[in-house]
């Protein structure tokens, strides 16, 4: 489980660093592409079958996990207050989580 963490630290931080440096000067209709969103909630949705080799109890706490990540380098490189991005990313995660565990049925 170590490894992949540190494989979606890697992730998050040259995933953040492109969209702060690169993607802030494309602008679709005055809105910006968050990456660091989009692959957050696709590694909600597909984390279970990513992540779930061995063990299946960390693997449902992947996207809460990587949330976090993802939160912690958006916080890092915007100005606002820190941990706002932290905390937005963690309630989406695990807002997706209870629904997908509640409702989704595979």
């Amino acid at each position: 489980m170590f490894k992949k963490i540190a494989i979606l630290v890697i992730f998050f931080y040259f995933l953040t660093l492109f969209q702060t440096s690169f993607l802030t000067r494309f602008n679709i209709s005055g809105y910006q592409i968050n990456l660091v969103l989009l692959s957050v909630i696709l590694i909600c949705l597909f984390a279970p079958r990513w992540f779930a080799e061995k063990d299946k109890r960390s693997a449902r706490y992947m996207g809460i996990i990587s949330a976090f990540i993802a939160g912690f380098f958006l916080s890092v490189y915007s100005n606002a207050v820190f941990g706002f991005e932290i905390l937005v990313l963690v309630c989406i995660a695990g807002f997706m989580k209870f629904i997908i565990e509640r409702y989704v049925w595979i």
